[in-house]
């Protein structure tokens, strides 16, 4: 992205490197202020909710993917919504972004941890903080899970709906309540729900062309 003024290089795009460092600093304060955890539904409030920079299908496709890939879910959603928005500088700068500062305080928070450890009112502290995180996640899960519905009806007919539904409802089951595997619910579930999309699509593409004859 960068070169020699003098030999006529390319020089970085301001833009580019403004949007890098918007990336970094938002990144920076969702890790900062996910306290308790739910870090993914901080996430998708400001990257969907807020700014609108993705759709509720491209962070629900993202969030999966991170899932179900190596390594902590929350740091590979950060590289796919990165490089999803910028590519791989954005990327590497959500990464950073998300790491670097709640690290520093991480280790500061240790120590004072050590000197309060027990201590009623810290317990009660990391118990809200937990409780909240939850209610983030459960109203992120409500909210991707009415919209991909919606969008199946809409571009499927009621149908398509109820295959989301269960679809949906069939990864609950399988993974939030009889804990199977992520990876191999996903596996499974996937082809199914592609087959389910693909055959909703073909009805009425068939159903057009019989009309058209």
């Amino acid at each position: 992205m960068s070169g020699n003024s003098g030999s006529g290089g390319s020089q970085p795009d301001p833009d580019v490197k403004g949007r890098l460092i918007e990336l970094f600093l938002l990144f920076n304060r969702l890790g900062l202020s996910s306290f308790g955890g739910g870090v993914s539904a901080w996430m998708h409030r400001a990257f969907v909710e807020q700014r609108g920079w993705l759709s509720e299908s491209e962070f629900a496709a993202a969030l999966a993917l991170g899932r179900i890939m190596p390594g902590a879910n929350v740091v590979n959603l950060a590289v796919i919504i990165g490089q999803r928005l910028l590519g791989v500088a954005g990327a590497a700068v959500a990464v950073l972004g998300l790491l670097a500062a709640p690290t520093i305080g991480l280790i500061a928070a240790a120590a004072v941890y050590r000197q309060f450890a027990g201590a009623s009112l810290l317990d009660d502290v990391l118990q809200g903080t937990s409780a909240a995180a939850v209610g983030l996640l459960l109203a992120m899960g409500v909210t991707s899970g009415s919209h991909a519905v919606r969008a199946a009806i809409g571009s499927g007919g009621f149908g398509r709906g109820v295959a989301a539904v269960a679809v949906t409802g069939a990864v609950f089951v399988l993974v939030g309540v009889l804990r199977f595997p992520t990876v191999a619910t996903v596996l499974v579930i996937a082809p199914l729900s592609i087959a389910f999309a693909y055959a909703a699509a073909v009805k009425p593409r068939r159903d057009d062309a019989d009309v058209r004859r």
